[in-house]
């Protein structure tokens, strides 16, 4: 994880991404990005605009796993058990 500031630029405010975390995700300059907010959560989400529904599948499917491991934590000790 990488902690970055908002800063001011011109009447607007930005975050720097790092080169790595870009070519991580295969972003160059100029490629254009959506943003949003993820619903019930503090996370805004930045992706490629290419990929946004492959990315936003990925984050519905881990936080429906979160929550139902949280709602379904002692079936699964139990099943652990076997």
């Amino acid at each position: 994880m990488v902690t970055q500031k908002v800063i001011k630029i011109g009447n607007s405010y930005g975050v720097i991404i790092p080169i790595d975390i870009l070519k991580s995700v295969g972003l160059k300059l100029g490629d254009e990005v959506e943003m949003e907010v993820i619903k019930d959560t503090n996370i805004i989400a930045i992706s490629p605009k290419k990929n946004k529904n492959k990315i936003m599948k990925k984050i519905e499917l881990n936080n429906w796993l979160n929550k139902f491991t949280k709602e379904n934590k002692g079936l699964l000790k139990e099943l652990a058990k076997y």
